[in-house]
């Protein structure tokens, strides 16, 4: 089996975390008051006790993943260690990947589950983000994400091509069905005009069958298949265009953002927005662990998410689950790091504009 690619039907949403700007007072104090907390508690761990701390509330995508993920990794490490799940969230996963880099002990007993973005944080907010990525010890990634822009099938939009030649309603509500049309109007010139306000990705798919909007860009894979499928089985919405670094299996004769680029500058702008989607849901250590323990951490991720208990258990819960080895997760990161500075700076600004 090859270890870079464990599939199942994936089920994930990309959202960007809140504005950067006059963070770093927040992340200060709350590193703080965790320091206190966290080491206090750490203090008395043994072999029997691993802290995950998930970078988000409890209820949310990544805590669900989170919460499996310690249901089952310990069957595979020695002694069995009972691992105990502690929410630290704030500012797309920042706070807790600074705690991590500073405050966290090396010793195996504390691993994390991140955003995706927290890769990118210190390309677009070094100021706050105080952590070099290169240096985390990345565990792997339990799911990849594809996301897609959809259209309803009598909208004068009939395929990709004609985003370019007139103007395309797109409903965006959080996250990427705003930040995705956003970014093709900036990088590539598409014409989306941009209704924002809407709640959810399932009051998109409303306002397309209502005829308010054309289409809704940014939609996951998975969340077609839970809130659209009835509309996607029977033929009124229309898949035109898929993001993510590589096609979905499913939606292979669907058009690729990638087949779109024309220099050399709109490639890196894509994998600097998109590349993060190869691991939508990261677990990661500390530095300086030591290789030892880094490697049993990773085997047993990898049995985890290879586990028929653990694969049976994520079906029911609807979690999708696609594994990206560490070296894979690197590779992505070193390509998004290598952006020219313009591209950077234009990522950067064209996001911090959707916050606006």
């Amino acid at each position: 089996m090859k270890t870079d690619s464990i599939q199942r039907p994936q089920r994930t949403q990309r959202k960007y975390s809140a504005s950067f700007s006059q963070l770093a007072f927040l992340i200060a104090f709350t590193s703080v008051l965790w320091s206190q907390s966290v080491l206090s508690q750490e203090a008395g761990s043994s072999t029997k006790q691993i802290r995950l701390l998930v970078g988000s509330g409890p209820g949310g995508a990544y805590d669900s993943y989170g919460r499996l993920v310690a249901a089952h990794m310990n069957r595979y490490l020695p002694n069995t260690p009972k691992i105990i799940i502690q929410n630290m969230p704030g500012v797309g996963s920042l706070i807790l990947t600074n705690h991590l880099y500073h405050v966290a002990p090396r010793d195996g007993s504390v691993i994390a589950a991140v955003h995706s973005l927290a890769a990118t944080h210190p390309l677009f907010a070094p100021e706050q983000a105080k952590y070099d990525v290169n240096l985390l010890n990345w565990i792997g990634s339990a799911a990849k994400e594809t996301t897609l822009g959809l259209f309803w099938s009598d909208s004068k939009t009939k395929n990709f091509n004609d985003a370019f030649k007139g103007e395309s309603i797109v409903a965006g509500s959080t996250g990427s069905t705003s930040s995705f049309p956003l970014f093709t109007n900036t990088i590539i010139g598409t014409r989306f005009n941009i209704v924002k306000g809407y709640s959810a990705t399932s009051a998109g798919l409303l306002a397309m069958e209502r005829g308010e909007v054309d289409g809704i860009v940014g939609v996951t894979v998975s969340a077609l298949k839970s809130i659209g499928e009835t509309y996607f089985k029977s033929g009124k919405i229309k898949v035109l265009v898929q993001f993510g670094m590589q096609k979905h299996p499913e939606f292979l004769e669907t058009p690729w953002i990638f087949d779109f680029a024309k220099t050399d500058d709109q490639r890196a702008a894509m994998t600097l927005m998109f590349g993060t989607q190869e691991f939508g849901r990261p677990f990661v250590a500390p530095p300086n662990v030591s290789p030892q323990t880094v490697k049993m951490l990773r085997d047993a991720f990898l049995a985890t998410l290879q586990d028929k208990q653990f694969l049976d258990e994520a079906e029911k819960r609807r979690l999708d689950i696609n594994y990206t080895s560490p070296e894979a997760m690197m590779a992505i990161i070193k390509q998004m790091y290598a952006a020219p500075p313009v591209v950077v700076s234009d990522i950067k600004k064209l996001l911090g504009d959707q916050l606006q």
